[in-house]
């Protein structure tokens, strides 16, 4: 039955209404005219007339009216949908795949897929990483929480312009020499012709936190903080709120920033110290594929983009080998496996041009005031530190590798040949260098000796069962003999640096050189004979009063001073038992008897040493150490574990060295610092 174009009803008086029909031809609809299309059929009255098609529009679906529960709960869902449809939609996207992605090796299923789907395509194709330098160029916006956390952790801060400045230099003089990671005409142009607004503040804070560890007091002061560290956590916590909330940053720039982040930490239950930022760094780099040579196994692009810049190739460079480095040396101080392998990689070794060729597109202002007249042999000795790691890293792979062969004497000699290579040349006149030329060459000095150190010291540590089972008497003699000339080595260029006044601006990483050369003289401490015994003190005491003054910036020394210091401890509790024990009755004839029997005489000491009876480094029997509890410690409880040529102080145990530590008495001479300015 057809139904009228208006549907007639009447209301409760009986009087007829019309309503208009709901169905109309899209005609009719578009002209807004009456539709008799329900009535007639198609065509209507109007597209008959008109001689149009009359196309009846299908009727709207309304749907039933909600609740206003359900309006508010649709609402909220709403809102949050909106916010899950700013992340992008990824499906069908691998992670990482981009047109510059690294797609790994034939070990991985990404490249054979490629080549069985691209046959026709070289993979020798070059990659141009591409970069916005240190510009903050994310452009991802943050949410109101967000901003204001940054805010609470004084992110938006801003330093004095004369702060800054005196940072930036300090970074310069103390840090790029030694870790090369930044592109310094991209920043430094920047810097000087519109400050820090346009710098990404990731990297910025990074770069502020590496260069406070060599700030003079004066700029701690400027700057509103009482201490070294003090500065160094609020830089560090700006750089991480940065780094946890960042979701669009260069790669590149996360890799420089976490690499400087690397210069933080505070104590064992801080696990973001500089294992984990390096490990970070490390994994980064791997992921974008910068520890292999720029021609090989990167995802095809157009011609034009083939060719990787000159200067992007020397940065991506001094980057991968700064995280080499970092990883042979970490690898010594914690005792932990190294995680680059060279076999993994095939990148070409920096040259000194690497860091050098960039600095002729620096503006000569910023060229005068951030960057050393010394750059030039700064920049070599950089390169001669990549390398004498390189060969620390190739000794630390012979000797302490699981189940590995016990290494061979002709093995042992060519590392060494490989590592007298390296050994830095004496200048021909000291008086010629800077100050800063200096420090840094006492710097490599001490990497050299305490990579010469490492190849030898299992054949004092250990021996005679670490000795090579084809050695000679002769050959033995000789790695004792090399092993105990470098550790000696080692305390002349801490009395260089001493006499320089630059112990303030020893970087961390000489921590750890230090480390083997003071596991010699402790050894030498146990020595029968009074003199040789003596002397290995002496020299021990040396080293531990490098490690005291650099307490106030790195947690490192700190904890090294306190367990060596334990050690001695030990050492003179069990010559006071043997001394007493072999005491014979007082007479003349028995003191002359008994003038060679060793008792330490602690007015020889050069340093203070921690008064026994205190109860938290009093020392049981003639080995066992107890703790703050006067229980006996489980993890430090003989001499010869700080003597094992692979010892490493456990982060979950080195609480127990800072134990009572402000209220530690100290008995003998006067502590140093009293002479020395500790700024």
């Amino acid at each position: 039955m057809q139904k009228s174009a208006m549907m007639s009803t009447y209301d409760h008086h009986g009087k007829k209404i019309s309503r208009r029909s709901r169905v109309a031809c899209k005609t009719c609809n578009r002209r807004k005219v009456r539709c008799d299309v329900t009535q007639t059929g198609p065509p209507c009255s109007n597209c008959e007339h008109e001689a149009a098609v009359c196309e009846v529009l299908p009727r709207k679906k309304h749907k039933p009216r909600v609740s206003r529960v359900v309006k508010e709960v649709t609402s909220d869902r709403r809102a949050t949908d909106e916010i899950a449809d700013q992340v992008p939609d990824t499906e069908g996207i691998l992670p990482d795949d981009s047109a510059c992605s690294y797609i790994g090796d034939t070990r991985g299923p990404r490249q054979s897929v490629y080549e069985l789907c691209h046959p026709s395509v070289p993979q020798e194709e070059s990659l141009e990483i591409v970069t916005r330098n240190t510009i903050n160029a994310s452009t991802n916006t943050l949410k109101p929480h967000e901003v204001d956390y940054i805010r609470h952790e004084g992110g938006y801060k801003v330093l004095l312009p004369e702060v800054c400045d005196e940072l930036i230099r300090c970074y310069f003089h103390h840090v790029h020499s030694s870790m090369p990671v930044i592109d310094a005409p991209g920043f430094l142009n920047e810097y000087v012709e519109n400050g820090s607004g346009n710098i990404n503040p990731l990297l910025w804070w990074s770069m502020l936190l590496a260069a406070t560890n060599f700030a003079s007091l004066d700029i701690l002061q400027r700057a509103g903080f009482s201490s070294r560290k003090a500065m160094k956590k609020a830089m560090y916590t700006r750089a991480k709120c940065f780094y946890d909330l960042d979701r669009g940053t260069d790669k590149l720039i996360l890799i420089q920033s976490v690499l400087l982040m690397s210069f933080w930490y505070t104590d064992s239950h801080d696990h973001t110290g500089a294992w984990y930022w390096v490990g970070i760094a490390i994994t980064l780099a791997q992921g974008i594929g910068i520890h292999r040579s720029p021609h090989v196994q990167y995802r095809h692009r157009e011609k034009s983009q083939d060719v990787l810049s000159e200067l992007r190739q020397r940065l991506i460079r001094r980057i991968w080998w700064t995280c080499v480095v970092r990883d042979r040396w970490l690898s010594l101080a914690k005792g932990r496996p190294m995680r680059i392998h060279d076999e993994d990689c095939d990148l070409s070794i920096p040259i000194d041009n690497d860091v050098l060729h960039e600095l002729q597109n620096l503006s000569s202002g910023a060229h005068g005031i951030f960057i050393p007249t010394d750059i030039i042999q700064l920049a070599g000795m950089w390169v001669q530190l990549v390398k004498i790691s390189i060969a620390m890293g190739r000794v630390l792979r012979m000797h302490y590798r699981l189940n590995s062969p016990k290494p061979k004497a002709e093995d042992i000699d060519q590392l060494a040949i490989e590592l007298f290579e390296f050994e830095p040349s004496e200048s021909s006149s000291l008086y010629d260098l800077t100050d800063i030329l200096l420090l840094h060459k006492y710097h490599l000095e001490l990497f050299y000796q305490a990579s010469v150190t490492v190849l030898y010291r299992p054949y004092i540590l250990n021996a005679p069962a670490s000795f090579p089972t084809d050695s000679s008497a002769t050959w033995q003699t000789t790695a004792q003999r090399r092993a105990r000339t470098a550790a000696s080595r080692t305390n002349s260029i801490l009395e260089k640096i001493i006499d320089l006044d630059a112990v303030t601006f020893i970087k961390p990483m000489i921590i750890t050189s230090l480390i083997p050369a003071m596991q010699i003289h402790l050894f030498d401490c146990k020595l029968g004979n009074r003199l040789q015994a003596n002397l290995g003190h002496n020299k021990l005491q040396l080293c531990m009063l490098i490690l005291d003054s650099l307490r106030e910036t790195y947690w490192s020394a700190g904890v090294m001073f306190r367990l060596f210091g334990r050690a001695q401890n030990i050492l003179n509790s069990r010559r006071d038992s043997s001394s007493i024990r072999t005491k014979l009755p007082s007479n003349s004839d028995s003191s002359f008897a008994n003038r060679n029997e060793f008792t330490p005489n602690t007015s020889m000491s050069v340093f203070p040493v921690l008064n026994q009876g205190h109860s938290d480094s009093v020392v049981i029997g003639e080995e066992l150490l107890s703790n703050s509890n006067g229980d006996v410690s489980p993890y430090f409880s003989s001499i010869d574990q700080l003597l094992s040529p692979g010892f490493s102080l456990s982060e979950s145990h080195a609480d127990a060295y800072f134990i009572g530590y402000p209220n530690t008495e100290i008995i003998g001479p006067a502590p140093m610092n009293l002479f020395y300015d500790m700024s």
